[in-house]
């Protein structure tokens, strides 16, 4: 029901030369609309009142569109601009608009939604009669009580609307997770629309949200979204809720017998088939590290080329790394690209005894740059899990992107109710600004159940080529990994130096082995797979 009151019952008037194919206009529900060719302005609603639709991101593209069209929106006495935010980072963007409507004498009203901008035309509409310091002083009332549940001893005898239902239970759903408060919860479904919606949504789109913050939104993106199956309905009320499978919210829902007897939904399908991929992969191992930058890809090949020296050892890297792959380019495949068969993906070789898969090898263009939220990274994860042919392979080294998001937890999700996973390889640099980023690694593994098989402090100390003396780079104020070790019971594996050939070498796809069999580092890496293989073995 709306707050305004409906004194015109006019149409929305729509300008088909540049809003033909809007997809606003399906969401146009409570009021009629007609297409007119004799408007300057996007939307009429009533005779007096203009609006502007524009989306940031055509903004982007266009940013002098709003002024010329400016110079034609003469003769209403209230001139809107609908701004409809769709992509993220657009803080500058309201910045500058809100300037020019300023400038201009505008009103700008900002939504996020076609559905939102909508039921603001729907308004405005209603409210054509009204002057312009009325409607916008109930648009104000309006926007905050939007998601507002009806009392329920209100004159409707009692009986809640099945909407406010599902949104009572989906706000009980928000509001259960750790600093999450009622406030929070109306303005994520105002924004995201659902919980399957909040769900799918990045830990970068949740932060936007007004008063969200960072904490609020790890919370909501770590703590409770694994308890929405990715085929849920769009209301889901989350596997572990009280309500789950009882609500009008679940009808249809494939799960919803299941979760109704307390079973919880059905196992994914295509664990069978990523058990099936992964029998003949003897060890599996994560390389994870809270922080960017510290080395881990660089570790993760060279490690596989370490193991390598002993041709009878078959070893395989995994990129998960899916918006910032670089194995492809350490290890000198970067051209290739990933061959189909009747048997699925096959990886790239590098040699006989070592193979990689990276997503660089279905880009169209070195540069070309994955925009993916969770879901997609997910799918395909579980896609590199389930389809490449691995063969006989004794360690498959797992590389992953700096912190503990998507990536992680399904990578750790497919492989833990698949198959086996022997742990995980912890990589940081002595000083605490890495350290504090670890420490998150590792209580990360602790609550999914990951064995850590030990800690590598990367970059410890440069041995000058002339001299042999190590000097300590980056000196720790706490100990470095020796002390966090000390202090959680881990193994310390190892203390790489820094070499600048490194950095030359992997930018060239070549093998550091080869190029620089006898130095300090080339030795301590070859120790190190030696470690890791006692390791798994005992």
């Amino acid at each position: 029901m709306s707050l305004l009151t409906n004194t015109s019952g006019g149409k929305i008037r729509i300008n088909k030369k540049t809003q033909d194919k809007n997809a606003l206009i399906v969401h146009i529900e409570k009021c009629g609309h007609e297409y007119s060719l004799d408007i300057a302005c996007d939307f009429e609603a009533g005779k007096e009142c203009g609006v502007l639709f524009l989306t940031v991101k055509y903004h982007r593209k266009n940013p002098e569109y709003i002024e010329a069209r400016y110079e034609h929106l003469t003769g209403y006495k209230l001139k809107i601009l609908l701004f409809m935010v769709d992509v993220p980072g657009s803080d500058k963007n309201l910045h500058d608009v809100n300037s020019i409507c300023q400038r201009r004498g505008w009103t700008l009203i900002v939504c996020y939604s076609f559905q939102e901008a909508a039921e603001y035309l729907e308004n405005l509409t209603k409210s054509a009669t009204l002057n312009e310091q009325t409607v916008m002083r109930q648009y104000q009332d309006y926007k905050k009580s939007r998601v507002t549940l009806k009392n329920k001893n209100s004159n409707n005898g009692g009986d809640e609307n099945p909407n406010e239902e599902k949104l009572k239970i989906a706000i009980n759903f928000l509001t259960s997770i750790r600093s999450v408060n009622t406030s929070d919860a109306k303005k994520l479904l105002r924004i995201f629309g659902s919980i399957r919606g909040i769900s799918n949504a990045s830990e970068e789109e949740l932060c936007q949200v007004t008063g969200l913050g960072n904490i609020k939104a790890k919370n909501v993106k770590k703590n409770r979204m694994s308890d929405v199956p990715e085929n849920a309905n769009a209301s889901c009320p989350g596997t572990g809720s009280k309500d789950a499978g009882k609500t009008s919210s679940c009808a249809g829902c494939p799960n919803q017998s299941a979760c109704a007897s307390g079973k919880g939904p059905a196992p994914d399908a295509d664990l069978v088939f990523v058990a099936d991929r992964l029998k003949n992969v003897k060890h599996k191992i994560l390389i994870l590290s809270g922080k960017g930058g510290v080395g881990k890809s660089t570790l993760t090949s060279n490690l596989a080329l370490a193991l390598s020296q002993d041709p009878k050892i078959n070893v395989a890297i995994l990129d998960v790394d899916i918006c910032g792959p670089s194995q492809a380019r350490m290890m000198g495949v970067e051209g290739e690209s990933v061959h189909d068969s009747a048997d699925g993906w096959s990886p790239i070789y590098v040699k006989d005894n070592l193979c990689v898969m990276s997503i660089a090898f279905l880009l169209s263009g070195r540069n070309d740059a994955v925009i993916w939220r969770g879901a997609r990274k997910n799918a395909l994860i579980k896609q590199f899990l389930k389809d490449v042919d691995w063969g006989e392979i004794d360690y498959l080294l797992i590389d992953t992107p700096p912190g503990t998001s998507d990536e992680h937890i399904s990578t750790v999700q497919m492989l833990l109710q698949a198959s086996t996973l022997d742990g995980a390889l912890i990589v940081t640099t002595p000083q605490e600004v890495s350290l504090l980023d670890v420490r998150k690694e590792i209580n990360f593994c602790t609550k999914t159940k990951v064995p850590v098989i030990g800690v590598i402090e990367n970059m410890s100390y440069f041995v000058c080529p002339c001299c042999d003396k190590q000097t300590e780079l980056f000196p720790s104020t706490t100990g470095g990994a020796t002390g966090m070790c000390n202090e959680m019971g881990l193994k310390l594996l190892g203390r790489l130096p820094h070499d600048p050939r490194m950095a030359s070498t992997v930018d060239k796809g070549e093998d550091f082995f080869e190029t620089h069999p006898d130095t300090p580092l080339c030795k301590a890496f070859l120790e190190l797979g030696e470690k890791v293989k006692e390791l798994i073995k005992n």
